[in-house]
């Protein structure tokens, strides 16, 4: 379920989602402890392996990653790894960025495009079965992109489940804003 009371692009504004948002803090709290928690899952998170082959092992086990294409897969393994200094082999970038990036994920999109409306159009594709889009509702992304919001079968993450089909939308898209 939206967190928005207006889920429809007719019944929504940024006055609206601003004014639900500032009414019931309930839905920023939960949102807002469930980024910490992922942020503290990613402190923990795994960052040294033997080699390629167990890092490619690992992450073909977990259900996330599971979904995405092969080849997506393998280039995660090739480009996100690099030789460690103790032997073996380590994430290319330090969990502790990661963690950054999480802990300062925007949360004034509403003022900042009231305020800097794009000048061009926009296209917004949306995981049918994103967990993410559930969280924080479609109204504002279809209110942006209008008739350019699409829905796509696959997760948050469906570019690396569906990359063939992913560029065949991105071109479609493109090509509508031409």
């Amino acid at each position: 379920a939206s967190l928005f009371e207006y889920d429809d692009v007719q019944a929504f504004s940024f006055a609206q989602m601003e004014a639900h948002w500032r009414a019931n803090t309930a839905a920023p709290i939960v949102l807002s402890r469930a980024l910490h928690r992922h942020a503290l899952e990613r402190q923990q998170r795994r960052h040294h392996w033997p080699d390629l082959s167990s890092v490619k092992q690992h992450f073909a086990s977990k259900p996330v990653f599971a979904r995405w294409a092969p080849q997506v897969l393998d280039d995660y393994v090739a480009a996100g790894f690099v030789e460690a200094p103790q032997g073996g082999v380590q994430l290319r970038f330090s969990r502790e960025v990661e963690t950054r990036i999480y802990n300062t994920l925007p949360d004034h999109l509403g003022a900042l495009l009231r305020s800097h409306p794009p000048r061009c159009p926009v296209g917004f594709i949306a995981g049918t079965q994103s967990t993410e889009m559930r969280q924080g509702g479609t109204a504002a992304a279809r209110a942006l992109a209008q008739h350019r919001f699409i829905r796509f079968e696959g997760t948050h993450l469906y570019p690396m489940e569906r990359p063939e089909d992913t560029a065949r939308q991105v071109l479609a898209l493109l090509a509508d804003m031409a």
